[in-house]
């Protein structure tokens, strides 16, 4: 019987009050509610929260698109759901968006406030192996401290779960303890880019074996069947105590701007990060804008070089057609879900520090209520990180790739109360635990493939993350 249904976006009450009502909420309806109280803060970064001297143990979080005006930092948990697959977390989304709505949220801006973010692993039904053994299928995470900066400033959000059996008072002396907590030990600058040096040891496969994998699944492509296989590799590198996850994003943000350069770090689990290119969908206010990306070309030494590459790229047979399987097949999963999809109908270029793509943007109008893990749920896998047509191109990775993708071209992203929010596709990323780096990339294998080439794109798309984990060296 209780009217909490969505969260409310309070501007003047103050936080005792606020505190207050949701003890009283919490003991009418007998659940734990979410408080959070957000306020402006003074920095112009928030990547050095990152290194804020709290529990080491502490869960670590960073968000950001340097060419949009934002980023998120995170430290700590209230809220943690783990080990789900894409499917189940869908349909429970009701009740995880409800354990955010039933809350309430102080803040002077309604684009600020709370936001779980996560990730789900590439395929959940395979057994992790010894890399990603200690890591979860899947984590989202609500943190107890998150900085959010926008083009309008920066901003703290702290939460707490209350329980029905919380005393109010120790409630408010606890939340005003984390506040200053927070606030008075805030780092504002950050610590020298450490440069360490990466002892490139291990590929999985070896160069050999790779061969005799593109060669097998090549034979498998029959142009109407299967199309495309999308095989990854991974590269292992020794880093040594030196390495700071900071450093690493401090490089790749600089490096690639219009990339998602992210980084989750959970305890004893490994630190998985990354700069990716691909946004898998965004959700606002029933608008959805998602792109189709694939074809693959280096960068030109000079301007020209380089616009003879991309010209070389758009008109290239193979690239177009790997575009292609892309591109009809979210157009495939939408078109139930969307109206008035629309998209350009030729590819654009998308030029990064090192390569280039082709691109597509494609955006319509959800036609009923939706929440952005439906959309996740739907999308996921792409046929630009498993194959066209999809489970045939699945079935085939299973029995290629000899390593577990974990995280590696899986959804990374997160969703607020409203259940809008961004995913993208977790490309170009390494998880590091034990002082050892295990760096992923992979490509599209379609009929005109050969292996030599592809092993070359696949360590161009591999050097952004070596680069970062020895501080911009490499």
């Amino acid at each position: 019987n209780c009217n909490f249904n969505i969260m409310e976006i309070i501007q003047d009450k103050n936080m005792h009050g606020g505190i207050d009502e949701v003890c009283r909420r919490s003991k009418k309806i007998g659940k734990s509610i979410l408080f959070s109280y957000s306020f402006r803060f003074d920095v112009r970064d928030v990547l050095p929260l990152l290194t804020h001297p709290s529990d080491k143990n502490n869960y670590r979080l960073f968000w950001t698109q340097p060419s949009s005006g934002f980023a998120f930092a995170g430290l700590g948990s209230v809220l943690k759901l783990k080990d789900m697959d894409i499917y189940s977390m869908a349909k429970m989304k009701n009740e995880i968006i409800e354990s955010i709505r039933l809350g309430m949220s102080i803040s002077d801006n309604s684009l600020i406030g709370p936001r779980m973010f996560g990730g789900f692993s590439f395929n959940d039904d395979l057994k992790s192996d010894e890399t990603w053994k200690n890591f979860p299928k899947s984590q989202f995470l609500l943190s107890e401290c998150l900085a959010t900066l926008t083009d309008d400033g920066a901003w703290l959000t702290i939460s707490k779960l209350i329980h029905q059996d919380d005393s109010c008072d120790k409630v408010l002396a606890d939340f005003n303890k984390s506040i200053s907590y927070y606030q008075n030990r805030l780092p504002v600058t950050l610590p020298p880019i450490s440069r360490v040096s990466v002892d490139k040891y291990r590929d999985i496969p070896s160069k050999e074996d790779y061969d005799k994998i593109i060669f097998s699944v090549l034979s498998k492509i029959k142009p109407g069947k299967i199309d495309k296989v999308v095989i990854s590799r991974s590269h292992h590198v020794k880093v040594g105590k030196d390495f700071k996850v900071v450093s690493a994003m401090q490089v790749l943000r600089n490096a690639y701007p219009k990339c998602i350069t992210f980084c989750f770090s959970f305890p004893k689990q490994g630190i998985f990060f990354g700069s990716t290119p691909e946004r898998l969908v965004r959700l606002k206010n029933r608008f959805v804008q998602t792109e189709a990306l694939a074809g693959t070309i280096g960068r030109g030494n000079n301007m020209e070089e380089d616009r003879i590459l991309g010209e070389s790229l758009l008109f290239s047979h193979k690239e177009r057609e790997e575009h292609g399987f892309v591109l009809e097949q979210i157009l495939r999963k939408l078109s139930p879900m969307l109206d008035d999809i629309s998209y350009p109908s030729n590819p654009q270029i998308m030029k990064l520090k090192n390569v280039q793509h082709l691109h597509t943007p494609i955006s319509g109008y959800f036609k009923k209520e939706g929440n952005i893990l439906d959309l996740v749920a739907s999308l996921h896998p792409t046929s630009a990180v498993a194959g066209t047509p999809t489970q045939d191109a699945i079935k085939i990775i299973s029995k290629m790739e000899n390593h577990d993708r974990g995280w590696y071209s899986g959804p990374i992203g997160w969703f607020d109360e409203k259940g809008d929010g961004e995913f993208y596709v977790a490309l170009r990323s390494a998880l590091v635990k034990d002082e050892e780096a295990h760096v992923f990339a992979g490509g599209g294998i379609v009929s005109e493939s050969h292996p030599s080439k592809e092993w070359e794109e696949t360590e161009l798309k591999l050097q952004p993350i070596i680069s970062a984990l020895s501080g911009g060296q490499a």
